[in-house]
């Protein structure tokens, strides 16, 4: 076989040539409404339509806060440049669009930034939202229909580096890929409940996530669903010149040209675990592409250190291909990991050059892929599906022996999350439980670290469907997304997941009745605030970190009526974006807050 994936991730990172209006660069906290006033025409507010006409520059130390619904339209060849905060939490939505749907308009260009969010952003039609050394938070946008070019951005978001955290976002019909950092450039984001369809409409050769190198950081994509790309797109690539250190769990990846591939040698370290794999075979071309992962690069002294544990990979042109010297670990029961002991399910990878081969071994390497079941229970049926020294002699063999005599636990035909009020209700089915032993239910306010919710007992039924629910109470967690999986248990203690779903509770007591300032602190500089009180009581105050850990609480006495006090701000805060929550009876509202040295 040919080698068949070639990353464009060349990234080509420019300065500004032009622009209009700088905002003063001396801390202010501006709005719209502030660029409007001040801008010179640069901003106009027309029939309840922000007008961007040249670009505008938020110079370092100032911030430019969206916290109310707006619609901004860009005018062509414009942009706006953050060089301070950029803060966008509207209660729902911002629409960043271009005043011309056809000619577009830049985007967004953000340098240097941490302490920039964004939330409830709909960003289309621009060529790219772009980051340089800017680790920000992205949450709950939608990225659609933009336009890549050289000069500015060549995906939806383009990385330089950076390593945002990018969650429950949606990236949609955009016409190359929806995520790219350079080969040669570290970049280490956080992509996490995602939805990622139809990206990369040119039909370029790029995947919908296209990165290369993560420096000593890690990339961590976990718990999305990147579905139906274009015929010559891919799910995920990464091709590193430099160290790639990455973790990819818990995705649904169907419908694409391919579903993973790694090209390089001991430079990368992956975890490719609990992943469905699926149906990558649009092209329908075995020799261009098809594998649910596909290996490739290496040397003899210079091989990737991949496992790959507990995936469903099903109904690709193959189940994985290993070309060069690149030697995946696809189970070793042999060692006293127990990381990667195997538990992946190959079902029905085939195409009409090479039919029914789940792992084809392309290389000279001896590969290990004990402990997955390959379709069938006959040994003999297994060896036909793998492809290596047996086949031909000039290849390494495969050590597949033993292997898993059933498919993993309980197959889910069904797994949806209803809101209720303050109670989420989580319903599933299954086929095939002849040795089912239990549901662990697994909630996450981060989309990474789940605890168990609760557990359920499976019926271990193999003739018919069979319905379980499970109820949970969410109101600790008002405005916040609330993820939850599925641990589907085997009686012999054989698992895997169900794919994530998530949910967010608005939260009724949200008011405006706190006033806090300023909203710039330093570490030396307390908060004032001034509340309006239903009655006397005692109020909860959390300081919260802008990956939602609470850090530091603290209590106040209120009286009925308006209240003004100084909060002193602890030693413990981190610098850059923290939140602070007030709770109380007919009070319950999160304020950020940027602390600098």
């Amino acid at each position: 076989m040919k080698s068949f994936y070639l990353l464009l991730s060349s990234f080509i990172f420019v300065s500004a040539s032009f622009g209009n209006y700088f905002t003063p660069g001396t801390g202010v906290r501006w709005t719209l409404d502030n660029l409007v006033t001040n801008s010179g025409g640069d901003v106009t507010l027309t029939s309840g339509t922000y007008n961007v006409n040249d670009t505008v520059f938020i110079s370092a130390k100032d911030t430019l806060f969206i916290t109310s619904n707006a619609i901004v339209k860009f005018a062509v060849n414009t942009y706006l440049d953050v060089n301070g905060t950029l803060i966008i939490n509207p209660p729902t939505g911002v629409t960043f669009t271009a005043m011309d749907t056809t000619a577009g308009y830049f985007g967004v260009r953000i340098d240097s930034s941490n302490a920039t969010v964004l939330r409830k952003l709909t960003f289309e039609y621009a060529v790219s939202l772009r980051l340089g050394d800017s680790n920000i938070t992205i949450d709950s946008c939608t990225f659609r229909y933009n336009t890549p070019t050289a000069i500015f951005g060549n995906s939806a978001i383009t990385l330089f580096r950076s390593s945002p955290i990018i969650t429950n976002c949606q990236f949609i019909d955009n016409m190359r890929a929806a995520i790219q950092g350079g080969a040669n450039i570290a970049n280490a984001p956080r992509i996490i409940g995602n939805l990622f369809r139809g990206n990369n409409t040119l039909n370029l050769n790029v995947p919908q996530i296209n990165l290369g190198a993560t420096g000593n950081d890690t990339v961590r994509i976990m718990n999305n669903q990147m579905l139906r790309a274009s015929s010559n797109s891919g799910g995920i690539g990464f091709l590193p010149l430099g160290n790639a250190n990455v973790i990819i769990t818990g995705n649904v990846i169907k419908n694409n040209r391919y579903g993973i591939t790694f090209n390089g040698g001991s430079n990368i370290n992956s975890l490719i675990s609990y992943n469905q794999i699926d149906s990558n075979n649009i092209q329908g071309d075995p020799i261009l592409g098809g594998s649910g992962i596909a290996y490739s690069g290496g040397s003899a002294t210079s091989q990737q250190n991949s496992t790959v544990t507990g995936n469903l990979i099903r109904w690709n042109l193959w189940g994985i291909t290993i070309q060069g010297r690149s030697r995946p670990n696809i189970g070793n029961i042999n060692n006293t990991d127990t990381t990667d002991d195997g538990k992946n399910q190959f079902i029905n990878n085939t195409n009409s050059a090479t039919p029914n081969i789940d792992l084809y071994n392309n290389s000279v390497d001896t590969i290990y892929a004990q402990n997955n079941y390959w379709g069938t229970t006959d040994i003999a049926i297994t060896e036909t599906r793998i492809f290596h020294q047996t086949d031909n002699p000039s290849l390494g063999p495969v050590i597949y022996l033993p292997v898993m005599q059933s498919t993993l636990p309980a197959e889910l035909t069904d797994f949806i999350a209803t809101l209720n009020k303050n109670t989420v209700t989580l319903n599933w089915k299954t086929l095939s439980e002849s040795n089912s032993g239990y549901f662990n239910v697994e909630r996450s306010t981060d989309g990474q670290l789940f605890n168990v919710a609760g557990t359920v007992a499976a019926s271990g039924t193999a003739s018919s469907v069979q319905a379980y629910g499970f109820t949970d109470n969410i109101i600790l967690y008002p405005g916040r997304p609330v993820f939850y999986r599925l641990k589907i248990v085997d009686k012999d203690g054989t698992f895997k997941y169900s794919r994530v779903l998530s949910v967010r509770l608005n939260d009724p007591l949200e008011t405006q009745v706190v006033k806090l300032y300023p909203l710039v602190i330093s570490a030396s500089r307390g908060l004032t605030a001034e509340i309006v009180s239903v009655k006397e009581q005692t109020l909860v105050i959390q300081f919260i970190d802008a990956e939602g850990r609470q850090i530091a609480q603290t209590v106040k006495a209120l009286t009925a009526g308006k209240n003004r006090f100084t909060i002193t701000t602890s030693a413990a805060l981190q610098n850059g974006l923290i939140y602070v929550r007030f709770i109380g009876e007919g009070l319950h509202q999160t304020i950020p807050v940027f602390k600098h040295k």
